[in-house]
């Protein structure tokens, strides 16, 4: 096989420009992934910075490049997907805008990666942000939750160590550039919080608690500290809706249940979302995210549903817009 792992493949693809070379490349890489000799391991097999043999800063620059990679393609795989919601044009015009940052954090963390001797594919890749990306394919408010008010919110809480950890190692020049990276994901997080809103807005519903059942359901796992209280606060995020030290006790116990259920799943098979809702399926029709797939599936509402959202734009425009000169 020409690549080491999925993860080398995806980027010969992606550098590729001519589109019949770009397909045949894909076809030869899905050919590898499916007879098993590209691996795309599982969170607890990706390789410690000792057992990579990579120097620290690169073992740091190729984790955080897997993460930019993935990224690039959840921000387009969310515009694609809910295509034909009810949502207004400048909903997709951030996520394509935060498709095109992510682009630019990936070729930087690619350049210095370069620089340093490496290369994306040096180590095997984990298939976690993925499975958030499939866990909330149901529906648009469960996508919020989980990717950019989850995910991408994670970086937020780990930017500012690992820009320490990389000046302590005297690499100044990754650290500059992931200072700039955690910088601009600081938006990211914004646009979904900003939208997750207005579809809570738009449905009737309280946003934190509709963010709280959504994550219990479907990734339990990201709501472990430590937190950036303060970066997570900037963009709209206040910590009773992530903390489950400041949750509701009925919903500390429900997180404590799923998180034994994610622990506990491998033994019969099923998901912690399948034991929470007592059978097998779609994760994201489970009983905590009903509120968003049940009603964005529901014909008769999507036009109401699309009136509120514009009409919920139209009113945070208008307070975000400077005040005229007097």
């Amino acid at each position: 096989c020409r690549w080491r792992c999925l993860a080398d493949a995806a980027v010969a693809v992606l550098q590729t420009p001519d589109p019949a070379q770009k397909a045949a490349l894909t076809h030869a890489a899905w050919h590898a992934v499916s007879n098993g000799s590209l691996p795309l391991v599982a969170p607890k097999q990706v390789p410690t910075a000792k057992a990579s043999r990579l120097p620290l800063p690169a073992y740091m620059l190729h984790s955080l490049a897997h993460v930019e990679l993935n990224a690039v393609d959840l921000a387009w795989d969310t515009v694609a997907r809910f295509a034909a919601a009810p949502l207004p044009r400048a909903f997709f015009l951030d996520f394509a805008r935060v498709a095109d940052d992510e682009s630019r954090h990936l070729l930087w963390c690619l350049q210095r990666l370069g620089e340093l001797g490496h290369a994306y594919g040096d180590m095997p890749a984990h298939s976690v942000l993925w499975e958030g990306a499939q866990a909330s394919a149901g529906d648009v408010g469960s996508r919020l939750a989980v990717v950019p008010m989850s995910q991408e919110a994670r970086g937020l809480d780990a930017g500012p160590r690992l820009v320490d950890r990389l000046v302590g190692l005297g690499d100044a020049r990754s650290a500059a550039i992931v200072r700039r990276i955690a910088q601009e994901e600081t938006a990211h997080v914004a646009v979904g919080v900003v939208w997750f809103r207005g579809v809570c807005a738009a449905l009737g519903a309280d946003p934190g608690h509709a963010f709280r059942a959504t994550i219990c359901t479907l990734c339990p796992d990201v709501l472990r500290g430590p937190f950036e209280a303060g970066a997570r606060a900037q963009v709209g995020l206040p910590p009773e809706w992530y903390d489950p030290g400041c949750w509701p006790e009925g919903e500390r116990e429900r997180l404590a249940e799923a998180l034994r259920a994610r622990k506990e799943g491998a033994l019969d098979g099923r998901t912690a979302a399948e034991v929470q809702g007592g059978g097998r399926g779609d994760t994201a029709r489970g009983p905590q995210t009903a509120l968003f797939s049940s009603t964005l599936q529901d014909a008769e509402n999507l036009g109401a549903l699309r009136a509120r959202l514009e009409h919920f734009v139209a009113g945070e425009t208008a307070r975000a817009a400077p005040a005229s000169a007097a």
